[in-house]
């Protein structure tokens, strides 16, 4: 498949409304520029309107406004911010789902634990799921690697969590 064909990695939460990602152009040291136009330029055609940056630098954020995008950052920087960033965020998305048309992404630099654990915060703040063992099942279920640190970060006491 070519760039300009390629489906970047993600999942869609709600279809057509709300949707996580690694970065557009991929995460890491894979991230390709002529990925990312191509991501993005996807993205648009996919209906999303708004992303939301979960990464802990502002790299994308210039350039999605410059596409037309509307644009959040909500950085994840460590484990203890995270855990009072993410359900931040997930009311942030919330809000955003309700007030503008399209579609949001939410993305994170690349699939990991950190985005199993918005991909979970996110389903219970939008009501599909009812605790936190059923939203990280459901973020497994998307592809998202559910470890350790996925449920770490959803804890809301700060103490390890029975494994989900």
């Amino acid at each position: 498949m070519s760039a300009a064909t390629r489906v970047p990695v993600h999942a869609w939460i709600v279809p057509g409304s709300l949707a996580i990602a690694e970065r557009p152009g991929g995460g890491g040291r894979s991230q390709r520029v002529s990925r990312r136009r191509a991501d993005i330029a996807w993205w648009s055609e996919q209906g999303v309107r708004t992303i939301v940056s979960a990464m802990s630098s502002r790299h994308g954020l210039i350039e999605y406004a410059q596409n037309g995008f509307g644009v959040r950052w909500h950085p994840l920087k460590d484990l203890a911010q995270a855990r009072v960033e993410i359900p931040r965020l997930a009311d942030d998305v919330a809000v955003v789902m309700a007030r503008e048309p399209g579609a949001v992404l939410v993305h994170c630099d690349r699939v990991s634990d950190w985005l199993a654990a918005i991909d979970a915060a996110l389903r219970m703040r939008v009501g599909l799921a009812e605790d936190i063992a059923m939203a990280l099942d459901q973020a497994r279920a998307d592809g998202m690697p559910v470890g350790d640190l996925a449920r770490e970060l959803m804890d809301p006491g700060g103490g390890p969590l029975a494994a989900a």
